[in-house]
Parts: structure tokens; sequence; C-alpha cells
């Protein structure tokens, strides 16, 4: 374990020195401010709005890290040449893919914990006291970032920055419409022959869509916004199903990226 955490320090000592990292920690304390004035203006509660509203930036910031700071990680690393120095010591390369992500999630949970503070502060600011729930929303908001992270890390260990990125970002929004996905086979197959003009499902496409829905992480798992904010109940065991439901696919995503960059010629 001692050489996977000194890359995991050295990846967060490198990360937070990053301008963009800092840009989009601005960004988020900004936006958690102006939930402030959409609190204000909002027919309902204020601290529903500003729950609600700071929760759904917390996903998205953690979206734009694990994009703009996670595929860089090892991008810089190849394009520096800096990587043939790491790789020429007797380092499993599993390693060096470990560490960095690992290095990365530290990164994301210091800055979650900044927001949060910041969330919490405006909350006690307008007379409300923070709810505990809240600490479990913000928690699988990690989780989610932590497999968004891992699958970022996988698309950059073998494709360019750009197609990265846009392969991260379409796990991340197949992720949170793949639940949809069974739902409306589940509806077509129940009302499909009542209501007109219900497209037909041929058998290869069900299973075509089927496998996308377990090969794509379903995000909407981790996302327990409307329950806490509303003071929902949240079924028993859920917040640990679903973190195993992530680290599964964390365990996954970093198999596949370890292999693929053992395999990877870089000279």
């Amino acid at each position: 374990m001692r050489p996977i955490l000194i890359i995991a320090v050295n990846a967060f000592r490198e990360t937070i020195r990053d301008k963009i990292l800092y840009n989009l920690v601005i960004f988020a304390l900004g936006l958690i401010g102006f939930s402030l004035l959409l609190g204000e203006w909002s027919v309902f509660a204020r601290q529903t709005v500003i729950s609600d509203f700071t929760l759904a930036v917390m996903s998205l910031v953690g979206l734009m890290m694990s994009i703009f700071v996670g595929i860089g990680l090892v991008q810089k690393e190849i394009q520096r040449k800096t990587i043939l120095t790491l790789l020429a010591k007797p380092l499993p390369r599993w390693h060096f893919i470990v560490g960095k992500y690992l290095g990365l999630l530290m990164v994301l949970a210091m800055n979650l914990a900044i927001m949060t503070l910041v969330f919490f502060f405006l909350l006690i600011f307008i007379g409300t006291r923070p709810q505990p729930s809240l600490l479990l929303a913000i928690y699988l908001i990690f989780v989610e970032m932590a497999v968004v992270t891992a699958a970022a890390l996988l698309f950059s260990s073998f494709s360019t920055p750009t197609l990265s990125a846009l392969f991260t970002l379409g796990v991340y929004v197949a992720g949170h419409l793949a639940g949809d996905i069974v739902k409306h086979l589940d509806f077509i197959h129940k009302y499909g022959n009542r209501l007109p003009g219900t497209p037909v499902i041929t058998p290869f496409s069900e299973k075509l869509l089927k496998g996308i829905y377990y090969l794509i992480p379903n995000l909407e798992n981790f996302n327990i916004r409307g329950r806490v904010v509303y003071d929902l109940p949240i079924p028993e065991h859920y917040v640990l199903y679903s973190s195993l439901y992530g680290l599964m696919f964390i365990g996954v995503y970093l198999l596949i990226a370890s292999l693929w960059f053992g395999k990877r010629d870089f000279i």
C-alpha cells in the first residue's frame, strides 16, 4: 500500500494547485450563496429551496471536477513524459491508476467538505438547524462522484482528453436516465397494446437496452435529495446497498482501466 499512498498524496498535492479546481470551488460557493436569493424569491420554504438547490450544485460541481480534473491526472503525466520515469521503476501499473484515483478522491472529499460547511452555515444563518439526513444525501453525492471519477479515469487511460470528457459526460447523463429505460420497457409491456402509437420494441432492442442498463451505473440510486429535502422516509439499509452498488462499479472500472493501462505503450 505504501507506493499507492505515495502516488495518492502526490496526486492530491498536484491537484490542489490546479487553477481549474479553485475556479470550480469559487463557482460552487457562489451558486450556494445564490440559493439565499432563490429562497427569498420562492413561494416555498427558504430552507427547502436552499437545501434542494445546494445539493444539486454539489452534484453538478462534482461532475465538473471529475471531468476537468480527473481526466487530466493521467493525461498530464503522459503529455509531460513523466509517466516514463514512474514506469521505469519496479512499480506495477495498477498502483499508478489506483494511487491517482485515491488522490483525486481526497481532493473531492476536501472540496465537498468545504461546500458542506458553507451550506450548513447558510442554514444556521437563516435560523434553520441542519438535519443529520442531509449528511446522508451529501455522502451519496460523494459516492456518485467516486463512480463518475472512476469512469473518467477509465476513459483517460486509453483515449484523448476531449473524448474522455465526452464519454464521462455520456455516462453521467445515461446513468441518470438508466432507470427510465427499464420503466419505459415495463410500460410498453403492460400498456403497449392498449395505447395507439406506442412504439414496438423488438426482442433484440429490448436485450440491447437492458444490456446498456446493466453496463452503465444507475446514478439515480445515489439521488435521495428529494427524500431528504422534503423529509420523506429513506428505506432501511438503502444507503448501505447504494454504497455497495457504487463500490462494485468503481472496482470494475478501475480493474478495466488498470488492465488497459498495463498494455499501453508510451514510447
